[in-house]
């Protein structure tokens, strides 16, 4: 049952299905109808698969794909903490780790003396 596997993934995950709703602009009632049985619409389920760091089979299933099970724990880390960043600072947070990739020269040179 669709609520059963997004409550699951949210407790893990430390949020709840209603924030996430919210966050996403959905209706909250959304909730009472996944625990009557029905299912988000494909747009709906995607962008909450997204907005949790899961794969939308995943999100459906519980089970993990074969990209999902090739993942280590560091790389869904990093795709989690992804996931949460805020649309609007997506950008931001690009330039800022692209920026810190590489060691200046200047302190390279420190570093081997």
């Amino acid at each position: 049952m669709f609520y059963d596997n997004i409550y699951k993934i949210c407790r893990d995950k430390g949020t709840s299905p209603t924030v996430i709703l919210k966050e996403l602009g959905y209706s909250t009632g959304n909730v009472s109808k996944w625990k009557s049985g029905s299912v988000p619409n494909i747009e709906m389920a995607l962008a909450i698969a997204r907005k949790l760091g899961v794969s939308l089979d995943y999100l459906i299933t519980l089970e993990k794909s074969r990209l999902d099970s090739a993942l280590s724990e560091s790389d869904r880390e990093w795709l989690n903490i992804i996931a949460l960043i805020p649309e609007d600072k997506q950008e931001m947070c690009k330039d800022f780790l692209r920026t810190h990739m590489v060691v200046p020269e200047k302190f390279a040179d420190q570093k081997k003396a």
